[in-house]
């Protein structure tokens, strides 16, 4: 019975850290961190709007969609990062909620 209470507390408190460390994430400057976070929620939106049609109702199409944002964000955060250490960037914030596209991209 012990140790039952035991594990559900290091499971709980396993969630509480990560929930922590996602909050914590959201709320750096730098896009590779970010980005990734934002494109898991925001990837499936952008992926249905532009081909113009929904998922169907298919939960697993919104899975594969928000890894596939989760991806771009972490591919399009490195690059943003670099045009900001660069100083090719404009805007370092600019499309930051956009996981298809850099900082120095055209805004949709």
């Amino acid at each position: 019975m012990a140790r039952s209470r035991t594990r559900e507390a290091e499971t709980e408190l396993r969630l509480w850290l990560l929930l922590l460390l996602l909050v914590w994430a959201a709320t750096l400057q730098g896009c590779t961190l970010v980005k990734p976070v934002v494109g898991v929620f925001t990837g499936p939106f952008m992926i249905v709007g532009e081909s113009g049609r929904g998922s169907g109702g298919d939960c697993r199409a919104l899975l594969i969609f928000g890894a596939i944002g989760a991806a771009a964000g972490l591919v399009t955060g490195i690059i943003s990062d670099a045009n900001t250490l660069l100083g090719t960037a404009d805007d370092p914030a600019r499309n930051w909620y956009d996981p298809f596209r850099t900082n120095r991209s055209a805004t949709r």
